[in-house]
């Protein structure tokens, strides 16, 4: 349960007026921004001129709040409330820059209920939601630059704020954990006592798009806001949410592998839901304790404490937690050497994720698929599987990529436009010293200039430099989020020794014997490092032993490229097994051998292969 306060005095404050239930993640009515009090004695109406006048004004009282216009114009026909709504933008009486933004939050909310809401559009990807969308999120961007303008901290807050749940119902994350920061941010500076539940989906929010640290430190202050207000008494079941906080911070903890500070916080929430007999969150918390113990390689531990996830899960009816679940059960018992049960358990995964569909989940359950298989050394099921993978998983790490690059890129417009407004505003407020100091004096105008102007250059030096400051580490963490996205290649290297060993396989040229198994051993290297170059070279020792002190000897100055080419020939691989384990192309594979021909000063008539076979 949240308060949500009516602008009763938008320049002296806000005042709690009622509080009602909503959630972010489902629909949320608008018309609570500005709430109609119960029992009020007269409205205005749908009065164009009076609402220009009202919605011009820095405060709204009881009756004429934002609550009553959104209400009255949702309850009318379409076509009557955009009528209002063009006639209302027109007036010559609406005026200055708090008309600006009541208006456009006003438009925004009624276009939403009128023709976006989610009993227009269960499926909020439909193309024909999206003209919707873009018009709403520009709605939104004029209020936050009005908002600006009026230089009224709490309406910026309120506008960030509420604007968040509304572009997070149509899918853009990035900018709702935007929106949702700079609202809260806002509020503690303004010193406005934010609910628990507040700081908790924020965190939960940047948990998703991975910014870790910060999730970690909203989920604390969510924590701490429960000690603060008497918040116990406003809600149910005040324990879930804090249950909640508690396993971001653990998640948090464990996706940064700090595994002690993960277990702990996790115990928290596990003591939590045993005090409160809670066994369905209880399971779910052992679930992620699983994770943590799972990562420290107490397999056995954590393959109990998924199976009472999955069966609680089950009972839950959380189909897609309990698929998770399972998979994890999967990896454990892999893990353990269990691998039919562990391939029965994934399987498992796989029917409860057709109930429940969830695409981060389908990503891990195909990866233990294929670790499954090849374990089971069924090479062409353990090829299908991780190409399927490596598709799911190249798509959400582009989304989380891209998500990275939109908060990147909203940041940076916020800070400008915050940054251009102020500027605009300083220059307003010169140019009123000016006005005032001439009615004065021409003396002290002269020394009222005067400080002015170096007052306002060493503030407009200040300005600039911290926003091209900032604006070099929005760049850098833009860089840093498309580095992510060189990663996806990765698997590419894995891909083609699948394709490989199953070639091999067909062929029936494996052999089991243990010169064979080092080959197939070092066909499995990549020689991208120097690194990687010695233990390969080491490993390569132990089946051709002096190979390369034969090599010095015929040839004292052979470079070390010539050196990885003798070895990958002596090998028998194909030039595209080269090119993948070099990193380099089969053309550039080519252009090796030759000069490696060359260096040995072999004629055409002699074959390299036969040659480095003798050495």
């Amino acid at each position: 349960m949240y308060l949500i306060y009516m602008f009763s005095d938008l320049t002296g404050g806000l005042i709690k007026r009622r509080r009602i239930q909503f959630s972010w993640f489902i629909f949320f009515l608008f018309g609570a921004f500005f709430p109609v009090v119960v029992g009020a004695q007269e409205k205005l109406g749908l009065d164009v001129e009076k609402w220009a006048i009202e919605l011009s004004k820095k405060k709204l009282n009881e009756v004429n709040s934002l609550g009553s216009l959104i209400e009255q114009l949702i309850e009318s026909d379409s076509i009557r409330a955009i009528q209002f709504l063009d006639s209302l933008e027109r007036s010559p009486k609406g005026k200055g820059y708090f008309f600006r933004t009541f208006f456009c939050m006003v438009k925004a909310e009624v276009i939403y209920a009128k023709f976006a809401g989610l009993d227009k559009f269960k499926d909020r990807k439909a193309p024909s939601l999206i003209p919707i969308k873009e018009q709403l999120m520009h709605l939104y961007a004029d209020a936050l630059d009005a908002a600006y303008q009026t230089e009224n901290e709490n309406l910026i807050a309120w506008v960030n704020f509420y604007s968040a749940r509304r572009v997070l119902q149509f899918g853009e994350v990035a900018w709702a954990v935007m929106y949702s920061k700079n609202g809260v941010d806002l509020f503690e500076k303004t010193n406005y006592a934010l609910e628990p539940p507040v700081y908790t989906e924020l965190a939960e929010l940047l948990y998703q798009v991975r910014e870790y640290d910060e999730s970690i430190i909203y989920a604390k202050k969510g924590i701490e806001a429960w000690k603060s207000l008497n918040y116990e008494q406003e809600y149910s079941d005040p324990y879930k949410i804090k249950i909640r906080a508690f396993s971001t911070i653990g998640s948090s903890f464990f996706r940064k592998n700090r595994y002690d500070s993960a277990i702990n916080y996790l115990r928290e929430a596990l003591q939590l839901a045993v005090d409160n007999s809670d066994s369905v969150l209880e399971a779910k918390v052992l679930g992620e304790i699983g994770k943590v113990i799972y990562a420290q390689a107490n397999y056995d531990s954590a393959y109990t404490l998924f199976k009472s996830d999955y069966r609680f899960s089950l009972y839950d009816s959380g189909f897609n937690k309990a698929a998770n679940a399972s998979q994890w059960m999967a990896k454990s018992n892999l893990a353990r050497g269990n691998k039919i049960a562990a391939l029965a358990e994934a399987k498992e995964a796989l029917q409860l994720l057709r109930l429940w569909p969830n695409d981060q989940y389908l990503r891990d359950t195909y990866y233990t698929l294929n670790e499954i298989y090849r374990s089971l050394e069924m090479y062409d099921s353990a090829f299908f599987y991780n190409d399927l993978y490596i598709a799911l998983n190249d798509s959400l790490e582009k989304e989380i990529a891209t998500s990275s690059l939109e908060i990147s890129k909203a940041r940076l417009l916020g800070e400008e436009s915050r940054y251009r407004i102020e500027k605009i505003n300083k220059e307003k407020q010169k140019e009123l010293w000016i006005r005032n100091g001439l009615l004065a004096a021409i003396v002290t105008f002269s020394i009222i200039v005067f400080l002015i102007i170096n007052r306002g250059r060493l503030k407009n030096k200040m300005a600039l430099e911290k926003a091209e400051s900032e604006k070099l580490l929005m760049e850098q963490e833009i860089q840093s989020a498309e580095e992510q996205i060189i990663d996806f290649t990765s698997h590419i290297i894995e891909k083609t020794n699948l394709i490989e060993r199953l070639e091999e396989q067909l062929n029936g040229t494996i052999q089991w014997s243990e010169q064979q198994e080092l080959i197939a051993e070092l066909s499995k290297y990549t020689i991208l490092t120097e690194d990687d170059w010695f233990k390969f070279k080491t490993l390569f020792d132990k089946i051709y032993p002096a190979f390369f002190q034969k090599l010095k000897t015929n040839v004292a100055d052979i470079t070390v490229a010539e050196q990885r080419m003798a070895a990958l020939t002596r090998l028998e691989l194909s030039s595209k097994q080269m090119a993948a384990m070099l990193g380099i192309s089969v053309d550039s594979v080519h252009k090796t051998r030759q000069r490696l021909r060359q260096r040995l000063q072999l004629g055409s008539d002699m074959s390299l292969g036969e040659y480095i076979a003798n050495i």
